[in-house]
């Protein structure tokens, strides 16, 4: 089995679903650039009976010439192209049944259909016919695995996992992919030789997101800064258009999922429902436009169990989104160096370690103790109090305390003042009189580069630091 950096679980599971004794419908999702595809050729390296890519280009045809080349190359012989999707998966049939069709170890057939959304164009029968091909046939086969993947999340979970037709409930296996941890992105930089330290590879996981296409892109004869000057900021940096490319590859040529994800960009506790209704329109178009970018993971949907009937509140949790829009997208060319140490720099860092910090809950409750302990995670702010009061994030725990999280990512290991001390207690006090909680508020902080103790910080009862978040 080939070792894929921060995947062996990954690996180890679809060997496990292709060890069964029964057909498999296996679906692989989540956001572009993740590995998805990496994590299945390495998997099943040379033992695939077939495999295909979805075309970006929207025509039927271009599609079916992509199935067509791949069955020729295969051994599926020189034949015309066909004439639809119905006769298309009647070769792949063909194909499988053929003597010589590769298998793996453990005697099983594997399809691999690559990017299946992209097949699926419009106004086509591929979805019917992929229907038809499974049910009818290679559902009875017991050697037979179809492995689908694609990064248009949200088609993935309307059409094959809350599909109500033919598709329904034929999905046996899913896996859905994260971006890496920070332990995992470690791993990676290690592989490639980057040599830097874990404040570095914070920032780099505050720009990148964890993802692998991205992280191996980064240059070991380059400084930080100089990697994302030539990935990211230079006229012809390869991912100074990523932002349009990704949201056309996964959602479609939408400018109203451009227009959310730039709003919520400028909002750091992100934004209600009801004002995104009133500044974008209240047409059903925007419900299914959040819901797409919500399940493609680039937003997540909230709100405060506080209050009775508060309306849902929408927050960008993608690191690379947040980096693209705050300093690629409608902006002249620039370096690096030119944005450190200015307002921006320090408002994007905040907000972009708060974003780090939420996809490491688990590594912030090991840190204060409380791994074992049922909680629920939110983020807070005052509706009544004047200075307001805002909270990144609380863990309600389940054993009668919740813990307010304020997040600080600072050049230095963070210094309590006076001033900071008044803050923190007017958001315990603020939040306990608002929630009217019957649980203990202890305040925790998540210091980027740690806290130095004083006789202020008194009133922190947990501190988590940016080492922390590499644990695992």
């Amino acid at each position: 089995m080939a070792l894929i950096v921060g995947r062996r679980k990954e690996q180890e599971d679809l060997a496990e679903w292709c060890r069964s004794r029964k057909a498999e419908l296996i679906c692989i999702y989540g956001r572009r650039r993740v590995g998805k595809t990496y994590l299945v050729e390495q998997t099943f390296r040379g033992r695939l009976a077939f495999a295909a890519t979805g075309s970006e280009d929207k025509r039927m045809r271009t599609q079916l010439r992509v199935f067509h080349e791949a069955l020729r190359a295969q051994g599926g012989g020189e034949r015309a192209l066909p004439k639809d999707w119905f006769e298309a998966f009647g070769r792949l049939r063909e194909l499988l049944l053929s003597p010589g069709v590769p298998r793996s170890e453990e005697g099983r057939r594997i399809v691999f259909l690559d990017e299946f959304p992209w097949f699926a164009t419009k106004r086509s029968d591929f979805l019917v016919a992929f229907a038809d091909f499974w049910n009818a046939w290679a559902s009875k086969q017991d050697d037979m695995v179809v492995i689908v993947c694609g990064s248009a999340t949200s088609w993935i979970i309307r059409n094959l996992f809350e599909n109500t037709g033919s598709m329904y409930n034929r999905i046996t296996r899913q896996m859905y992919l994260a971006p890496f941890t920070l332990r995992e992105t470690q791993e990676m930089a290690d592989a490639l030789r980057l040599g830097w330290g874990r404040e570095a590879l914070l920032v780099c996981y505050m720009v990148f997101g964890g993802l692998p296409y991205y992280l191996d892109m980064l240059d070991r004869r380059k400084s930080l800064a100089q990697n994302i000057d030539t990935l990211c900021l230079d006229v012809r940096a390869p991912l100074r258009r990523e932002v349009p490319h990704l949201m056309e590859a996964t959602l479609g040529d939408s400018p109203l999922h451009r227009d959310i994800l730039a709003m919520l960009a400028t909002r750091r506790m992100g934004i209600h429902r009801t004002e995104l209704e009133e500044r974008l329109g209240t047409s059903g178009s925007l419900k299914r436009a959040l819901d797409d970018l919500e399940k493609c993971g680039y937003v997540r949907r909230y709100h405060n169990p506080h209050e009775r009937r508060s309306p849902s509140i929408y927050q960008l949790v993608d690191p690379f989104l947040l980096f693209s829009y705050t300093f690629i997208e409608g902006r002249s060319v620039n370096r690096w160096t030119d944005y450190e140490r200015t307002p921006g720099y320090y408002a994007w860092r905040g907000n972009a370690f708060e974003v780090v910090c939420l996809s490491h809950i688990a590594q912030i409750k090991w840190a204060l103790g409380i791994a074992a302990v049922k909680t629920t995670e939110y983020p807070w702010a005052s509706s009544l109090s004047d200075p307001g009061a805002q909270i990144a994030l609380v863990i309600e725990r389940a054993d009668g305390v919740t813990n307010l999280c304020e997040m600080k990512f600072t050049d230095e290991p963070f210094f309590m003042d006076k001033a900071c001390e008044r803050d923190l207690i007017h958001k315990r006090e603020t939040f306990l009189r608002e929630s009217a909680t019957r649980n203990a508020a202890h305040i925790a902080l998540v210091s980027a580069t740690g806290l130095k103790p004083n006789a202020r910080s008194g009133d922190v009862t947990g501190v988590v630091s940016g080492e922390d978040l590499f644990a695992f």
